[in-house]
């Protein structure tokens, strides 16, 4: 990022990657376990902390047990090769996260996807299955958009047809729902057998790595399914760092109140100036222009005004007309006048 830009881009929802107590928990675990896992979970790379970091995460989500991996993306992988020579055929939101095509083409699975956010396409596919009970598979919130899953519809259509229900909430686990624990819990799924959830440690919890969570059988097959067993965990530092973020995440939910005030605020200055966003559900702003330069126009704006929302091509969003902004707790009430003020001023 160039220097003296406050980032309105990025992932860090809360902002605890700069957070003192995460520094401090990295540090004391350095000098105590060192830098490096140096090996999987199963060789010598498995620590007390990690024990206890998969324990806390299993119990904050309420799904039963925790496969942490050295990387969010890596879940695809870790999830659909379990499913292997299943014969199985995941019907996919066509807009579902990279690492999860990765994970079903890998697996050699059927892939059926139905159209963005339509379950009503979904329940057509699924009324004419045949074969094992398929896979439903989702992102809770799409990266790019901001735009919000119908998790609980999708949930229920999986149960109609007795479906294992795989959910990607990178961008919601931390930052939605009263307690944090996602957008599951915004649309009010409660925790269920068939339900799977990955989640990224480097995002709101503002650390490393990823985890998935669902009912201990699974996820004990996960812990040794090839990826996730052959590959280097978080190391002791990160693994340390996110069970101190993990507290946060219970202690100040207030963290969360003034994200999404923040983010109201944010969406009413892009209103003001006639400046649509994709998504009113989260602390995205995929913001709406005529095309792509206008977007990157937009883009070289914001810096002229040291603010940081870099226009690039997102590999996951077909929409080339996007900005991607977000909300972040911490903003300062001179960076939301900073944004206001440039949002004033953008070009007609």
């Amino acid at each position: 990022m160039t220097p003296g830009l406050t980032p309105f881009a990025g992932n860090d929802y809360l902002g605890l990657a700069r957070d003192p107590r995460l520094a401090e928990a990295c540090s004391r675990a350095a000098t105590t376990h060192g830098i490096s896992s140096t090996s999987s979970r199963w060789a010598l790379g498995w620590t007390a902390l990690h024990q206890e970091l998969e324990e806390s995460i299993a119990n904050f989500t309420g799904l039963g047990a925790a496969c942490i991996t050295g990387a969010a993306y890596f879940g695809g992988a870790v999830y659909y090769s379990l499913f292997a020579g299943s014969g199985r055929t995941v019907y996919c939101d066509a807009m579902v996260h990279s690492n999860q095509y990765l994970g079903m083409r890998a697996a050699g699975l059927e892939i059926r996807p139905f159209r963005h956010l339509d379950v009503v396409d979904l329940r057509r596919q699924l009324a004419a299955h045949s074969g094992p009970p398929p896979i439903i598979a989702s992102d809770g919130v799409y990266g790019i958009s901001g735009e919000l899953a119908p998790l609980a519809e999708l949930a229920a259509a999986a149960r109609a047809v007795g479906a294992e229900f795989f959910v990607d909430d990178a961008h919601g686990f931390g930052a939605l729902g009263a307690s944090g624990r996602g957008s599951v819990e915004l649309c009010g799924l409660a925790p269920d057998s068939t339900l799977t959830v990955l989640c990224s440690m480097s995002k709101a919890m503002g650390c490393g790595g990823g985890f998935l969570a669902g009912r201990l059988e699974l996820i004990e097959r996960c812990r040794r399914s090839p990826t996730a067993s052959g590959s280097a965990i978080p190391p002791p530092p990160i693994a340390a760092a996110c069970r101190a973020s993990l507290h946060i995440l219970r202690s100040e939910p207030e963290r969360r109140v003034r994200l999404q005030a923040n983010a109201r605020r944010m969406r009413q200055a892009l209103a003001g100036r006639g400046i649509a966003v994709v998504s009113e559900a989260t602390p995205i702003l995929g913001m709406v222009f005529a095309d792509e330069h206008a977007a990157a126009a937009a883009s070289r704006h914001f810096a002229a005004h040291a603010i940081a929302i870099p226009y690039f091509k997102y590999a996951s969003e077909p929409r080339e007309n996007l900005l991607r902004g977000i909300a972040k707790a911490d903003y300062t009430e001179a960076d939301l006048q900073r944004f206001e003020n440039a949002v004033l001023s953008l070009p007609a």
